[in-house]
């Protein structure tokens, strides 16, 4: 299948939502790096405005936890029929074939400008050295080793996510396999629920990254798998999934914007903020599901910028630190004034976004798709 048509099967309303993802991710990043809150941004802008723009590129991230479960759960269900019928040897290659190509030689380009000194990509030594730290991206606990250690260099930090979504690659099969019955898988999903809260509050109280611990963010992918079972096994009326996509951008909303609000009411201190974006933004989904499963998405062209940022975004997310990093590196070299400031950052999405794309279409994807043909070339060969 060409690359064309596998996106023209792709659902919209998700992409769209996942480009509002990664571009909140650039923006925060963008913001740390060019200091906006020292800027004239921070005055010319609403409060809100500005806090929705630039500080929620967290959030984004925990909205990929909940998306990811629910694509995977989604993907397993319409290739096998159900969660106990998945092939492991099939799930692990798949995984693999969309996630390691790219992991693999960001690993390789990093450690080239690790040793070679340029700035803003060595690693202190005092802290931990480049094997552990590749040690610790191949294994999928980079986050675990930060908590220890500290903050590394942007590009490795962005990493912390990827070793939590991929833990949940290797393990979420077993589970699957072991407990047979979805209402099982179903029960153990709730009982994640109380797990995370209670991990990003009290699990590390002390330490500045102890909130990107695995344990943190079960609810949000937990909250996924549950949404794209009950889009799959429940006839939901379509009234009822207005009212879900009503009162799943409330709580979005919620949030992104009234952050101060969120932390007064006290959710924040009970680790129950992050679970109610994830409810939101898995019932936002259940509508999407709907909306896609009838025929009715409208591909709308303004949106479609931000839509390809979706598709992307897995590559956009793991380059875009070399576009930010090197660009405020220029920023300075050149001494650009303030007001340089926003078309010299929109020039940078621009830039990230292009980048993402030309590694999605002529490097991701490809190998990609040279895997996965590979593996069915040897699965039909064995029978």
């Amino acid at each position: 299948m060409s690359i064309e048509s596998k996106i023209a099967k792709r659902n919209i309303g998700i992409d769209i939502f996942r480009g509002i993802c990664i571009l909140a991710v650039i923006l925060l990043h963008l913001n740390i790096h060019f200091a906006f809150t020292k800027t004239f941004l921070k005055d010319a802008l609403p409060k809100k405005l500005f806090t929705l723009l630039f500080w929620n590129g967290y959030n984004g991230v925990v909205v990929f936890f909940t998306i990811s479960g629910f694509l995977i759960t989604s993907s397993i269900i319409k290739k096998w029929g159900g969660l106990s019928q998945l092939s492991l040897k099939g799930f692990y290659w798949l995984r693999f074939s969309r996630i390691m190509p790219l992991l693999v030689f960001l690993l390789l380009v990093l450690s080239v400008l690790h040793l070679v000194g340029i700035e803003g990509f060595v690693i202190d030594v005092s802290k931990t050295s480049l094997p552990r730290a590749i040690f610790a991206v191949l294994t999928f606990h980079l986050n675990w080793l930060e908590i220890q250690v500290g903050y590394l260099p942007a590009n490795w930090d962005v990493l912390w996510s990827i070793s939590i979504e991929e833990s949940f690659y290797f393990v979420f099969p077993l589970v699957c396999l072991f407990l047979k019955k979805e209402w099982q898988f179903v029960g153990v999903l709730i009982l994640l629920l109380i797990v995370s809260p209670w991990a990003r509050t009290a699990l590390y109280p002390d330490s500045e990254l102890g909130s990107k611990n695995h344990f943190a963010f079960l609810d949000a992918i937990a909250l996924g798998c549950m949404t794209a079972i009950v889009a799959y096994r429940v006839v939901i009326p379509k009234l009822w999934n207005t009212y879900f996509l009503c009162m799943g951008w409330s709580l979005i909303i919620l949030t992104f914007v009234f952050k101060s609000f969120v932390y007064k009411s006290g959710l924040v201190g009970l680790g129950l903020d992050m679970t109610l974006q994830s409810i939101g933004v898995s019932l936002v989904l259940l509508w999407m599901f709907a909306s896609h499963r009838s025929g009715k998405q409208r591909n709308r062209n303004f949106l479609k910028w931000l839509r390809h940022m979706g598709i992307y975004s897995y590559e956009i997310y793991l380059t875009h630190m070399f576009v930010i990093i090197f660009g405020a590196q220029l920023f300075k070299h050149l001494n650009l004034g303030e007001h340089w400031l926003v078309p010299y950052s929109v020039l940078l999405i621009a830039l990230s976004y292009w980048i993402g794309k030309v590694t999605f279409t002529f490097f991701s994807e490809p190998v990609n798709q040279r895997l996965r043909k590979s593996f069915n070339r040897l699965k039909h060969e064995k029978k």
